[in-house]
């Protein structure tokens, strides 16, 4: 059902543009001669270098690219780039940013990321607060590979570097307004330049909408949608020609409902696995019932859903899943010129984020939960808490002159954060007495992380010979970091004041003051063959902090930090701007090795839909590839891009991985064991972990680590154009992606992969040639493929073909679409005066 558009935002936009076509446009300087690419500089290494100079592999999305291909959150420049993938979690909250293959899946507070998200020199605490709407962007810089020497711990597998636009020239006026045929919408406007000579600001406010993709049959709302509004200023003063002060406040709110999951298969697996007679069977909702429940008939409980519609994009939720946050910060940055021109830095920021976060943990609008003393459920099993996540940060930070053979970059690092959680899952009240292991798994405690962080880091490079440049890298860490957890099983308790924890050891831990020291470094090694062509090899190695279990199942064995996560990398690359500079090439080989990899793994067992989660080590994973980027002028004013990942991350040592469900292997001679000794309805490779228990592991050395395509691909081409007799430029643009099927299971469950697919969006639209207006129009999913890229999405997966807990299991999937799984169609102006 197509909801009415919202007009009034989008009214407001409009009236703005159109008073603004006849106002004057200030004409912005290129950073390119005419003919040539544009010049791209980075940051990556705390100083700013063109791209083209500097012995590290990064993709660059420029702001042109940005406005081009309407990006709006992360997960838009994650599909746009090819080293980069995203695990979609059960909210935004477990969402996670894979870098060649590698990133970290948690459910809990206590395991940081792998890869950092860093915003105008500023890293955010935990990575899932940048699932936001991505405010007044200049470039996204992509670093690969482990940046803890010069970003610290949780960039040990590489970095995301965010700089918003800065302020230059006179003032500058722009709005800009979106609108597509599913319903979203974006308005937004800014204002930057310089008042005098000593004062200069940039203020931006902007707000969207996507109301959703899935529509909720309960209540007729759509779903698994999101939406925000954000406000930021940059206040600058130049008290003295050498001195510098910035100050930028910012406030960010999100409603994000990503997450929610709906059924898109009901079959019915008979046969042996080890027999290799497996039938597979689609069933209809007829004759089944959840958790084999009589009450509970899956007539009821997903009524008018077609289950076996792999697109359907119906629920019934009675109770939200998603995530609502704020975030709010600012940043002061010093800079002072010495001198020498060497720069003097010293940038401080403070940040608070707040969210609420839901699930329905049922998948239905109906009670599945009997109270006690009662056979007829009346409860919905849901769950729900809050995040509270406080972070300072202070660097000080000294920038060489860009003149003379030696370069250098050094400073002092001292963060502190702080992260709140509370959390309530499944229905248990007094004078019931529940644990763990009671139905809907109850749950109710209180957990806090802390870390103290102080560093002091230095890169330099040093051109020893004509052509050859040496650099070198070194960052020593301390962190001091701890948390406290308590807990009990009453999900009434819904204030701390009201709340009674359990017995200490049993459900009240903590540890605090552990402290951990690391040194990590890189070196390259750089040879400028010609003036137009470069190669380079780097090693690299990268830092992660201690880890805490700290979940719904945490037990007293857990309760102590998990070791840090550890990198090493190789890189070899090469560099070239060709044909002067209407062509740049970038090709990297790569291989890196984790070691003690911190990952939650989240399983469900048959007849409970409650998602566990318990936090491993993995001995070894490894990962290694190719990548290529490709910019080029072809023609005049035909720009063509490519971009290429080929990645194979695999997991190099874990003999105790986790199993998968397979009631295919099935239980011989009145045993819990299947024929060849593995676990009856496990896979045939899980065995007892020890003699006669029932928890299971299999060996999952050199298995396929999951969730990232062996090959990414993007290419886009921009072409622009005199419209004749009239003022105005014209231009259309396509772009294609393509991705390779891969595993989504670190288990290796064969039955979660995702399918290959390729992705088409075009564009076109007009402008006038001092952009004072541009009006676009885009088709995104040109030619209407559907995709399911997350096979293992979590769902029911408690049905069973008979009213009884021992009648047959169903196998429900489960999909969550992105954005662009249906084609939708674009409208966008935007306007500067």
């Amino acid at each position: 059902m197509k909801k009415p558009i919202l007009l009034t935002p989008m009214a407001s936009a409009l009236a703005l543009a159109l008073l603004s076509l006849n106002a004057h446009a200030q004409q912005e300087e290129s950073t390119s001669k005419p003919g040539t690419l544009e010049t791209v500089v980075v940051t990556a290494n705390k100083r700013v270098e063109k791209l083209e100079s500097v012995p590290m592999a990064i993709s660059v999305m420029s702001e042109q690219e940005i406005q081009r291909t309407n990006i709006r959150e992360i997960e838009d420049v994650v599909a746009m780039m090819p080293s980069l993938t995203l695990n979609s979690g059960t909210t935004a909250a477990n969402n996670a940013i894979f870098m060649r293959g590698i990133g970290t899946v948690s459910v809990g507070i206590g395991v940081e990321s792998d890869v950092a998200v860093i915003i105008d020199d500023i890293p955010i605490a935990t990575q899932f607060q940048a699932f936001k709407d991505l405010a007044d962007v200049s470039r996204i810089e992509v670093l690969k590979g482990p940046q803890s020497t010069l970003f610290g711990k949780s960039a040990v597998a590489g970095a995301v570097n965010i700089v918003t636009k800065p302020i230059s020239g006179p003032m500058v006026y722009r709005a800009s307004t979106y609108l597509t045929n599913d319903n979203e919408w974006r308005v937004n406007a800014s204002a930057g330049g310089q008042l005098d000579e000593h004062f200069a600001l940039r203020l931006y406010a902007g707000k969207s909408r996507l109301p959703g993709t899935f529509h909720n049959l309960t209540d007729g709302k759509d779903v698994n949608g999101s939406g925000g509004k954000t406000f930021m200023a940059k206040l600058q003063w130049n008290p003295t020609d050498t001195l510098q002060v910035d100050l930028s406040p910012r406030y960010n709110f999100q409603d994000n409902s990503r997450g929610v999951t709906a059924v898109n298969g009901f079959n019915l697996r008979t046969g042996s696995a080890a027999a290799g007679n497996v039938v597979t069977t689609p069933i209809g909702l007829n004759g089944v019932y959840l958790n084999g429940n009589p009450l509970l008939p899956a007539t009821s409980v997903l009524a008018g859903i077609n289950v076996n519609d792999p697109n359907n994009r119906n629920v019934r939720r009675d109770f939200p899943t998603g995530l609502i946050s704020s975030d709010r910060g600012v940043g002061l940055k010093v800079s002072w010129t010495l001198p020498n021109d060497a720069q003097l830095m010293s940038i401080s920021s403070w940040s608070k984020y707040l969210a609420n976060d839901f699930r329905d943990q049922d998948f239905t609008d109906v009670p599945t939960i009997a109270v006690a003393g009662s056979t007829i459920p009346t409860v919905g099993n849901n769950q729900f808490g809050t995040y509270d996540i406080r972070s300072k940060t202070q660097e000080l930070r000294y920038v060489s002159p860009d003149s003379g053979s030696v370069k250098y970059v050094a400073g002092l690092w001292l963060a502190h954060n702080e992260i709140y959680r509370h959390f309530i899952r499944g229905y248990c009240v007094a004078p019931t007495v529940c644990s763990a292991n009671s139905p809907s798994s109850p749950t109710n405690y209180y957990t806090d992380i802390y870390n103290t962080n102080k560093a002091v880091f230095g890169q330099a490079s040093w051109e020893f010979m004509p052509t050859w440049t040496l650099t070198g890298g070194l960052r020593v860490n301390e962190e001091i970091s701890g948390y406290h957890y308590k807990r009990n099983y009453y999900t009434d308790q819904l204030t701390e004041a009201s709340f009674k924890p359990g017995p200490v050891g049993v459900d009240q831990f903590q540890s605090t003051g552990n402290n951990d020291r690391a040194t990590t470094g890189k070196v390259s090694l750089q040879k400028q063959v010609t003036p137009e062509w470069m190669v380079y090899s780097q090693v690299s190695t990268g830092y992660k902090g201690e880890a805490y279990d700290v979940t719904s199942g945490l037990k007293a064995v857990a309760a102590f930090p998990i070791r840090p996560e550890t990198s090493q990398s190789f890189e070899l690359g090469t560099k070239a701007n060709l044909f002067n500079n209407r062509m740049s090439i970038a090709a990297t080989y790569f291989k890196s090795d984790f070691f003690n990899y911190q990952q939650n793994v989240t399983y469900v067992l048959p007849n409970d839909p409650t998602i566990y989660s318990q936090l491993n080590s993995i001995p070894n994973i490894a990962t290694h590839g190719f990548e290529l980027d490709v910019n080029a002028l072809a023609a005049k004013d035909l720009n063509v891009n490519a971009a290429l990942a080929f990645t194979l991350p695999t997991i190099e040592k874990w003999a105790n991985g986790p199993c998968y469900s397979d009631s295919t292997n099935v239980a011989v001679g009145g045993t819990k064991l299947a024929a060849n000794g593995s676990i009856a309805g496990q896979n045939s490779a899980c065995f007892p972990i020890a003699p006669g228990s029932t928890t299971g592991v299999q060996n999952l050395d050199n298995s396929n680590f999951p969730g990232t395509p062996k090959i990414k691909l993007n290419i886009g081409a921009t072409y622009e154009f005199n419209v004749p007799k009239l003022p105005l430029r014209a231009f259309v643009n396509a772009n294609v992606r393509y991705q390779s099927k891969y595993y989504t299971n670190i288990n290796n469950d064969p039955n979660s992969v995702n399918d290959p697919y390729s992705i088409t969006d075009v564009g076109f639209g007009v402008r006038d040639p001092q952009d004072k207006y541009k009006l676009s129009f885009r088709v995104n999913n040109l030619f209407d493929r559907f995709y399911i890229p997350n096979a293992n999405a979590s769902g029911p997966s408690s049905f069973r073909a008979g009213p009884t807990a021992t009648s047959p299991q169903v196998s429900a999937s489960s999909w969550v679409p992105p954005r662009d799984v249906f084609r939708y169609f674009s409208v966008k102006l935007d306007v500067k005066f």
